[in-house]
């Protein structure tokens, strides 16, 4: 089993081919992935990934002090 344990899947670089990409995950026997946040929104992003994608998970939060 492969687990990718720092991705960025919500980053905008994906948006053409996120569904397509995520979707051939597993046949290339990656079988979860920890979507990392960078920010509130890049943390609602993943959780919006996570609903699609059951595989995907979200690790952490990096919040810098002009977010909270």
């Amino acid at each position: 089993m492969i687990f990718d344990t720092h991705a960025h899947y919500d980053d905008e670089a994906f948006q053409e081919d996120r569904d397509e990409l995520l979707n051939s995950l597993n046949t290339h026997g990656i079988e979860a992935v920890v979507n990392v946040g960078a920010s509130i929104q890049t943390t609602k992003n993943t959780l919006e990934l996570m609903k699609k994608y059951p595989f995907v998970s979200v690790s952490y939060t990096h919040l810098r002090a002009h977010e909270t």
